[in-house]
């Protein structure tokens, strides 16, 4: 039937989903780094400015990547909700159209 089409199409989006929010959330499990120390810079001016930077970077790159983990796992939640009101649909109006028939 043509609708299991389009209920494999929402699995696979919803599994890729899920496959993809797990990658970030490996991804997103080296950082923050430990704090940068400003010696490793040398006699560099501003060497704890440059460390302080690195830090900054590094927890904004923390911050993001749990949020578009967090996001993708929204999205697999709301293909599952969406394939599941489909399916619902799916079968009140095959009960409606057997019932019609007879």
């Amino acid at each position: 039937m043509a609708v299991d089409i389009y209920f494999d199409a929402l699995d696979q989006c919803r599994t890729t989903a899920r496959k993809v929010a797990g990658d970030f959330t490996e991804l997103g499990a080296a950082h923050p780094a430990a704090s940068a120390d400003s010696t490793m810079f040398g006699r560099l001016t501003d060497a704890s400015t440059l460390a302080q930077a690195i830090d900054d970077v590094e927890k904004t790159l923390d911050s993001e990547l749990g949020a578009v983990a967090t996001k993708l796992r929204g999205v697999e939640r709301a293909l599952d909700d969406v394939e599941g009101n489909l399916r619902g649909v799916n079968r009140a109006t095959e009960q409606t159209y057997a019932g019609s028939r007879s």
